[in-house]
């Protein structure tokens, strides 16, 4: 019973990660190996002429199924006769095996267009997710579900297609073998299900242990490298090199060590197979002989049954290895599972937001961007950071939020992106919930982060930013505003210069103006700043402020600051503090930071 609830569990699963087309795909290759089998059996089955060809010539012809041959060709004689069945058993041999090899041609394509396209779903999963959904997981984590388990979901799929067409060969040749020798037939049959039910007996629990150990270690050992790599200036500065080699090392010896004992399970399986079944086959075979004195058509039932043994063998091996595959990789395959029914309800309330939305394209920013009462508090925490804040902001107003690290600044400001969704409360654009306004919302607001993302590729596509189509002079506008035009004309490949990973050809004030760039190259009706000038010196700041501030009474600027610089010429400035926001004087406020500038 259990095992048929795994069953059971492995088809569902599936059933819901395929796709319509893929399981029509699945229906053809499954057919392909219904054509397998039975070319496996066309195999065994030409032993018996090339037997009776040695036995007696003559005789064959009289044979039921090259009688016909032998009148239609007039192999009249014992040379034709041997001539035709060699050539005939090479042609069918050539068949069998080209058609193998177009069959596992057609098996492999078809299981990589799945871990293809269940790739590309897991990631756009990912993406549905939302904002809270990456600050919850970690990267590593996330690597793993686009990677390694994608993987092991496609490993179990062409895993189950060899156990289908390994179980239709040996269905074949056993009905082949009990026409043959009945005997031997149940005998071989009776072996290869004691076989099968030992070796679940004594390795699925192991392989399924085994298999939840090595993801986890997988995932361990992913986030060491990552940290070491992405950590690497820290490390060399601090010399700590010897230290993440050493766990990196350790986690990586435990992994091997798993994956050594999973192995193991995958390929020991087959040997005592061989063991138990030729055990069996000889006893019979030792059995007939001594009592049938070895009689020519004992020696041909014998012969043929051996070829099929034979044949029966490496099937019921690569049956049960398969399953022991299958076993081992269904912590993967449910994590791929989970994540794609985790998105279901997503993307139904993506297609209810998109008509929504539809009525609001091309919409503009009039009048004002107006926070209502709004309340968050992340997962799992019991405290709201943000608590009740109301703010009005006028079209081509700037404000500054203000107030001390942790006290939820950048949240409201995810918040007013849309990448948080408050659990009371409202932003509203023009009396227009910006929830309504679904990706439409993007091209009205520009965003300039601290911690700039910058992608290893060229300035032009760092600024554009996922356009296919890039405007070229909406580039160099957007450079000039963030003050960097001239250092980007200065450049052997102008803004076709590769910027390297993270930006690291750049220097941390460059990267910034690089953002600020980004932002306005879509030239967005309101600018959110959270520290966006933080990395800058006073000179580059200074300069780039002068630029941003130019746009004021164009752009509506919302700034998360501490420097007096950033927020000395916004017309309102309100201090979070507490989850509230209260509207400060600015003269008071700024004589504050001066003296503590001081």
């Amino acid at each position: 019973m259990n095992t048929l609830r795994k069953i059971r569990d492995v088809y569902q699963k599936l059933d819901f990660i395929l796709s319509a087309e893929q399981k029509k795909y699945a229906i053809l290759v499954l057919f392909m190996g219904m054509v397998a089998a039975l070319l496996e059996l066309l195999g065994v089955a030409v032993i018996i002429p090339i037997l009776d060809m040695l036995i007696d010539v003559n005789a064959l012809g009289n044979k039921w199924f090259i009688k016909p041959f032998v009148e239609g060709l007039q192999l009249n004689n014992t040379s034709r006769m041997i001539w035709f069945v060699c050539i005939g058993v090479i042609g069918i041999y050539f068949l069998k095996n080209f058609y193998f090899t177009f069959y596992n041609w057609v098996s492999l394509k078809y299981a990589y267009k799945i871990r293809r396209e269940l790739s590309i779903r897991v990631l756009h999963a990912y993406m549905k997710q939302g904002y809270i959904f990456f600050v919850e997981n970690n990267s590593s984590r996330l690597l793993q579900g686009i990677g390694n388990d994608v993987d092991s979901v496609y490993s179990i799929i062409g895993q189950l297609f060899g156990i289908l067409t390994k179980i239709m060969t040996i269905i074949c040749i056993a009905v082949f073998i009990i026409f043959q020798f009945r005997e031997m037939a149940f005998v071989l049959i009776f072996l290869a299900i004691v076989c099968l039910v030992l070796i679940q007996l004594f390795f699925q629990k192991a392989m399924k242990r085994n298999g939840i150990e090595r993801r986890n270690l997988m995932f361990e050992n992913n986030k060491i490298s990552i940290e070491a790599i992405q950590g690497n200036k820290e490390i060399l500065v601090m010399h700590k090199q010897d230290f993440f080699v050493r766990i990196y090392s350790k986690t990586l010896e435990e992994l091997y060590r798993v994956c050594v004992k999973v192995d193991l399970g995958t390929i020991s399986p087959s040997y005592i197979i061989e063991m138990i079944c030729i055990t069996g086959v000889m006893l019979v075979v030792a059995t007939q002989l001594g009592n049938a004195n070895g009689s020519y058509t004992l020696l041909n039932q014998l012969s043929t049954v051996a070829v099929a043994a034979f044949r029966i063998l490496p099937a019921l091996g690569a049956i049960t290895s398969g399953i022991n595959v299958i076993t081992m990789n269904m912590s993967q395959l449910s994590a791929s599972y989970d994540t794609l029914a985790g998105v279901k309800e997503l993307e139904r309330k993506d297609t209810e937001k998109k008509v929504t939305a539809d009525k609001y394209r091309n919409i503009k920013f009039l009048k004002e961007l107006e926070i209502r009462g709004v309340y968050y508090r992340y997962p799992n925490v019991e405290d709201f950071v943000i608590a009740g804040v109301d703010i009005r902001i006028e079209k081509g107003q700037s404000i500054a939020l203000i107030g001390p690290s942790g006290a939820g600044k950048t949240t409201m400001s995810d918040i007013i992106l849309s990448l948080l969704k408050p659990q009371k409360g409202a932003i509203l654009m023009d009396g227009i919930d910006i929830e309504d306004l679904g990706e439409e919302w993007s091209r009205v607001i520009g965003y300039v982060p601290q911690a700039v993302y910058i992608v290893d590729d060229t300035i032009k596509n760092n600024i554009a930013f996922g356009e296919e189509v890039i405007d070229e002079e909406r580039v160099w506008r957007a450079l000039k505003i963030a003050q960097l035009d001239n250092f980007v004309k200065g450049l052997p490949s102008g803004v076709e210069t590769v910027v390297g990973e993270r930006g690291v050809r750049f220097s941390g004030g460059q990267r910034q103006r690089l953002a600020i760039a980004r932002a306005l190259y879509r030239n967005p009706e309101i600018l959110i700043l959270d520290e966006a000038t933080a990395a800058l010196d006073n000179e580059t700041e200074e300069e780039v402020m002068e630029a941003i501030e130019a746009l004021q009474g164009y752009k509506t600027m919302i700034i998360v600051a501490h420097r007096l610089t950033t927020i000395r010429n916004c017309d309102k400035i309100y201090e979070i503090k507490d989850g509230k926001a209260v509207e400060k004087d600015k003269k008071e406020v700024l004589t504050g930071l001066v003296s503590n500038i001081r």
